[in-house]
């Protein structure tokens, strides 16, 4: 039987509906313009559940959004019963109307693998083979249980993935933390709009911190004074992170901030010119420093062959070698 065409009075739609529904914070403002100018062009797609309910949403539900922001009282639809449209084919026809005119974002893709893994029982194979290649996402069960596991977040969380506010993976490590844990990392990492690499560090140092210390993240950032820093307006964004770095740094490599402090205050007294750059090894795991430089004659050649003498045979020389 084929779908029936008809005006629907939106009264007869189930508004709190979403067994089917795909799309996560859409951009509507375009949609309004558009439906408020000249209303619902292509028809919704309703599900009639049982005589006694109300129409189910298939498709449309930014067009049914849409048309009740511009007052209207009707919209055109095509209504399927029960019978000719399960519920799992209507999710799956969802799913092909929205990935026929947009890509959807990360959250999207987590609500229909974990409904058909979970509501419907989908073998797990047949998610990775066919369904994870269609969400443009690499055939293998660890991206299934990721997506899957992202929709079972915190709202608050699966925003910030979806705002491009935090990366996939640290939204995946907040998340895995206790209430209290996620409301402190959510409101650091997300008011200090960090970018995807510093994201990553600062959820390694956190986590390393914490584990090693025994220690919730409430606590360490008490400790930290994150909460006055952030609230400083004296500083700018990039100085609060740099300031945020600096404090998980140092409480994460103690010995490895007395060594950088010690080696910027002695090289401060060899009193070498800019275009000598000294340099220690990476976290000072190793045997050798490295020293460059710059010159544009023979005479600028022999004043920096100079001043690197002169810093071989002065104390602060034996101080650095220490450091190694």
């Amino acid at each position: 039987m084929e779908p029936m065409f008809r005006q629907v009075a939106l009264d007869e739609i189930n508004l709190d509906d979403d067994t089917c529904v795909v799309t996560y914070r859409p951009d509507m403002e375009r949609l309004q313009r558009s439906v408020h100018q000249v209303g619902v062009l292509t028809p919704l797609q309703l599900r009639q559940v049982s005589e006694t309910t109300r129409l189910q949403i298939v498709c449309g539900s930014k067009r049914l959004q849409a048309s009740q922001q511009a007052g209207h009282t009707h919209v055109p639809a095509l209504v399927y019963h029960a019978e000719e449209l399960s519920e799992e084919a209507a999710l799956r026809l969802a799913l092909h109307d929205n990935l026929g005119c947009r890509e959807l974002n990360a959250v999207e893709k987590g609500r229909v693998l974990w409904r058909l893994r979970h509501r419907y029982q989908r073998p797990l194979a047949e998610l990775t083979e066919t369904l994870c290649p269609l969400l443009d996402l690499p055939p293998r069960e660890e991206s299934v249980d990721t997506y899957c596991t992202l929709v079972t977040l915190d709202d608050a969380l699966q925003v910030a993935m979806v705002e491009g506010a935090l990366p996939l993976q640290t939204v995946l490590w907040i998340g895995r933390q206790s209430a209290g844990n996620r409301r402190a990392l959510l409101a650091l990492f997300t008011g200090l709009k960090l970018g995807q690499n510093r994201a990553r560090e600062f959820a390694s140092l956190t986590d390393a911190i914490c584990h090693r210390d025994g220690c919730e993240v409430e606590v360490l950032w008490r400790e930290l004074e994150v909460d006055q820093l952030l609230e400083d307006d004296r500083l700018s964004g990039p100085q609060k992170i740099d300031q945020v770095r600096r404090r998980l740094r140092v409480r994460r490599y103690p010995q490895l901030h007395a060594h950088e402090q010690q080696f910027q205050d002695t090289l401060r007294r060899l009193h070498l010119p800019p275009q000598i750059s000294w340099q220690p090894p990476p976290y000072f795991d190793g045997h050798h420093y490295q020293i460059s430089f710059r010159f544009a004659t023979d005479e600028e050649l022999r004043q920096v062959a100079q001043r690197l003498l002169d810093a071989a045979s002065g104390p602060e020389i034996e101080e650095l070698l220490a450091l190694l």
